[in-house]
């Protein structure tokens, strides 16, 4: 009468990508690399000052190989076929800007957003099962010796490793001029492509955009440090740090550093929209000329391999679905097991007409809400639920499959809400999904509100002050997503303000006296950028939401 969830922790649902602490730690072991990205730097200024943009052989289009090892420990992370091919049509849109949302890029960067004349194909998939929980970023998972799967042909293809990274890391790349036992991408199995595990905000496949832009030698567009650090790339706007720019990715943005650089363009606004920023996937839409230039500088100095790389851009042919009780999309379609017509001829997949949906869902919290048994009535004919639990970001915090009416869901955070769905499989149907919601904070009955805990106004702003309001009451309805309780009221309590900037340093910490709501900010002496504003009682229950200050 139990499952164990696949769990993810992830406190903010913000972009981060370990590729410069890892160049770190590379040159920090070995010094000669530095020695390498320093030649590859000389070499793109001579080779962006005599070349026009792009390659110079016929037909102008560079198409590199791909290879992608599946390291997964569990079914879930065992991603389809299908999801993989959708990872490389992404990239193949991205990079020659055949992107739909092309269009969303704002007019005063058209002019430089470009067509990288790169392309991707798919030649080989290599699935390999471990017995590691999660890899983290010190490239374990490029050695079969410590659980992962060993590099294939670097010099000739992009290899691309595909697992859980853990520590809310979404990816990783390799710059030019590193050992090639480990040169490549790793992608966290939860933002890689734009179906099955792709989680939102990160599940239109732009993670691994982002990461083989690094893989090519660009980076981030701020440079990674303040407004007197630049990205190497002539016409990106300067940027004080990352934007985390979310939907409705409204422009003009914020305007971190005057003047941004790009000549006749000392009034720019941050370039939030391109690949090399930290924007949300439905944000991103562009790399720039400059960025080209560099791309194929660093193809053509540090990976010469690619250029004359072979590969006619058909992916190999999906296995044959063999195992219909497996839980994996075998043959790419995806479709899993009963659901997937393959296995129609297989007497446990016999269609029992149609699955209702799940009803009645109840939860019960556990463990001082650290777990939540969560229930159902039982659907006539079901011979197993798909169960999928989310943060109150939206993010996936757990998903499995049960063949009984209930599932205990472990690894929540204390005081936090989440919401959860169920559906039936019935043989050779599924039902529509069933939402239901709990917080880890109380038992209790509870109905959806859409009314915030903390509020924040105007935001962004530049003015000098922000009004903050929030209610933590528990007897009171709570944020979206959240859910009010038939139970005691919990009264009202002292509360902490904190304001922390993007690398998590706290710059503004105030206490409140039990009974306020409300309180006049000021932020005159902030830099401008992104920050979270948290509300914590002195229960632990906090409330946050982010904050821009132009």
């Amino acid at each position: 009468l139990s499952l164990l969830l696949f769990v993810g922790t992830s406190m903010f649902a913000q972009r981060n990508c370990a590729s410069m602490d890892v160049l770190e730690n590379q040159i920090e072991m070995n010094p000669i690399i530095q020695d390498n990205l320093e030649q590859l730097e000389n070499y793109t200024r001579e080779y962006v000052h005599n070349h026009n943009h792009g390659r110079e052989l016929s037909g102008g289009i560079l198409t590199i190989p791909v290879i992608v090892h599946v390291v997964y420990q569990n079914s879930t992370e065992n991603i389809s076929d299908a999801q993989i091919n959708s990872q490389i049509a992404v990239l193949n849109e991205d990079f020659r800007r055949l992107n739909a949302d092309a269009a969303n890029t704002p007019a005063d960067f058209v002019g430089v957003a470009a067509d990288s004349e790169i392309e991707f194909c798919l030649t080989q998939i290599i699935r390999v099962p471990t017995s590691v929980g999660s890899f983290g970023t010190n490239d374990s998972v490029k050695f079969s010796s410590s659980g992962g799967s060993d590099v294939v042909n670097p010099s000739g293809a992009l290899n691309v490793w595909v697992c859980e990274i853990g520590g809310g890391i979404l990816g990783y790349a390799q710059f030019p001029g590193g050992n090639a036992s480990t040169d490549g991408v790793v992608c966290d199995y939860r933002y890689f492509g734009t179906t099955g595990t792709a989680t939102p905000p990160f599940n239109l496949g732009r993670t691994m955009t982002h990461e083989v832009g690094h893989y090519l030698n660009l980076r981030h567009i701020w440079g990674d440090g303040g407004c007197n650090v630049d990205d190497f790339v002539g016409d990106t706007p300067k940027a004080g740090g990352p934007n985390y720019t979310g939907s409705p990715c409204t422009y003009p943005g914020p305007n971190s550093c005057t003047p941004k650089g790009r000549p006749g363009q000392p009034d720019d606004f941050d370039m939030f929209q391109n690949y090399m920023d930290y924007s949300d996937d439905v944000c991103m839409n562009l790399f720039t000329v400059g960025q080209k230039d560099r791309m194929w500088a660093a193809v053509n100095a540090s990976r010469p391999g690619l250029l004359t790389a072979t590969c006619d851009g058909t992916p190999p042919p999906p296995p044959t679905n063999e195992n219909c009780t497996n839980g994996i999309d075998d043959d790419g379609d995806g479709l899993v097991d009963c659901d997937d017509p393959d296995c129609d001829t297989d007497p446990s997949c016999a269609p029992t007409g149609t699955c209702d949906a799940p009803t009645n869902l109840q939860h019960t919290r556990q463990k001082g809400g650290k777990e939540a048994l969560l229930e159902w009535n039982a659907v006539s004919g079901a011979n197993s639920y798909d169960v999928e639990v989310y943060n109150s970001s939206g993010a996936l915090h757990a998903s499995g499959n049960v063949t009984s009416n209930a599932a205990t869901v472990g690894g929540l955070t204390k005081n936090a809400a989440y919401t959860w769905r169920v559906r039936a499989n019935c043989g050779g149907s599924t039902s529509d999904w069933t939402d239901g919601a709990f917080n880890a904070r109380l038992d209790g009955n509870f109905q959806s509100v859409n009314v915030e805990e903390v509020i924040a106004y105007p935001n962004p702003t530049s003015l000098d002050q922000v009004t903050v309001v929030w209610n933590l009451d528990n007897s009171a309805p709570k944020a979206i997503g959240v859910f009010e309780f038939e139970g005691n009221p919990q009264e009202e309590t002292p509360v902490t303000i904190q304001v922390i900037d993007v690398t998590g340093k706290v710059v503004q910490l105030l206490q409140m006296e039990a009974g306020m709501r409300k309180y006049e900010l000021n932020v005159s002496d902030m830099s401008s950028g992104m920050y979270i504003i948290q509300i914590t009682d002195e229960t632990g229950y906090a409330a946050s939401l982010k904050f821009v200050k132009q």
